[in-house]
């Protein structure tokens, strides 16, 4: 395998989609009022103060990610843009698992694991088929 093999703007158009993906994933288009209710919490008391570290955070995990996930998809000897999409998806879905231990012994509400599961599933999802468009 060669690390050349990498595409800087595969790896940057992908963290940009998560980003775009998240953004809406978590406004009122789509799970926000449903997210927030399930917090247990109003709108209101989401403190935006926190948003530039969560922001900053989700940024630099989405560029790993891309990274990871450039370095999987990489591995195959041919690639298509189904490839890179199942590779994401399961990427995704492993990525799902692992919010049920916390979902289970922190008594979290099942909604919020399958606004969580169904994010990182559609967004690694979208983040493989960019991916592999480049390769």
């Amino acid at each position: 395998m060669n690390f050349g093999d990498f595409s800087i703007l595969a790896i940057i158009l992908a963290v940009v989609a998560n980003m775009v993906i998240g953004a809406l994933w978590y406004s009122p288009i789509l799970f926000s009022n449903i997210w927030v209710k399930a917090l247990g919490k109003k709108m209101e008391d989401i403190d935006p103060k926190g948003a530039n570290v969560g922001y900053l955070l989700t940024t630099l995990g989405g560029i790993l990610t891309a990274i990871i996930l450039s370095l999987f998809i990489t591995l195959l000897d041919t690639v298509t843009i189904l490839d890179g999409a199942l590779i994401g998806f399961l990427i995704g879905l492993v990525a799902s698992f692992r919010e049920l231990s916390p979902t289970f012994f922190e008594s979290r509400k099942y909604t919020l694991f399958f606004i969580s599961a169904g994010y990182h599933i559609f967004s690694l999802t979208v983040m493989g088929i960019i991916i592999a468009a480049f390769i």
